[in-house]
């Protein structure tokens, strides 16, 4: 994941998960209550062009920004904060151990160091994210430390779209990732509260083409 401005600053705030795939844009907005339920707000998708958006990046620009624009402008959603989808064969991880303890800037500077061989490009040209793991290493007083990096040109062609629809784009994250945390039921939003207007059968039979977009709007909450 990566984390664009480090600012979680209301926990019961909405957010747009935004999806920019092969053939369309979807966007999925959702709030928090205090009880912790999930309040799906609104949802929906704009056609793209083919060869406008490939497993590599955006081609064109302009189209994806027109795109979503209209969709916004036909879906009324009232958040301001987005999370953006990286395509996963354009995100490199791998994982590493370090010491127990050791301060931001040196984890920094290791995730360079082991993720650099693994990339195509020069580093300086990388978006590049770590976190600690949460499970705990099998080597005595280390840590397992994930590191992901995309070309930088695939976050900042994601954060002109935001950008465009004057949004704030507090996180970017590998595709995969954002599926896998909506993709545990076939339905990402049966747990949740539907706000008035959404079709709850419509919603069922088109829920998973959203798995992506749901996922990232989770990870804002994170």
């Amino acid at each position: 994941m990566f984390d664009l401005s480090r600012l979680f600053l209301s926990r019961n705030a909405a957010f747009i998960g935004m999806d920019i795939g092969r053939h369309a844009v979807r966007m999925v907005e959702l709030s928090r209550r205090k009880t912790g339920v999930f309040v799906l707000r609104g949802y929906g998708s704009e056609h793209l062009a083919e060869g406008a958006v490939t497993d590599d990046g955006i081609d064109d620009l302009e189209h994806v920004m027109n795109a979503a624009s209209r969709l916004w402008e036909r879906s009324a959603f009232k958040a301001r904060k987005v999370a953006i989808g990286i395509p996963p064969a354009a995100v490199t991880e791998r994982t590493f151990h370090a010491g127990r303890g050791q301060p931001d800037a040196r984890l920094e500077a290791l995730a360079k160091e082991h993720i650099a061989p693994l990339l195509d490009y020069h580093v300086t040209d990388a978006c590049i994210d770590f976190c600690v793991l949460e499970a705990a290493s099998q080597l005595a007083g280390q840590v397992e430390v994930l590191v992901a990096a995309t070309r930088r040109e695939n976050v900042e062609d994601r954060l002109a779209v935001a950008e465009f629809l004057k949004l704030h784009a507090i996180v970017a994250e590998a595709e995969s990732h954002a599926a896998h945390v909506a993709g545990g039921r076939a339905n990402p939003f049966s747990d949740m509260v539907l706000a008035a207007g959404i079709d709850a059968g419509q919603l069922q039979a088109e829920g998973s083409n959203y798995l992506v977009a749901c996922g990232l709007a989770l990870r804002g909450f994170d």
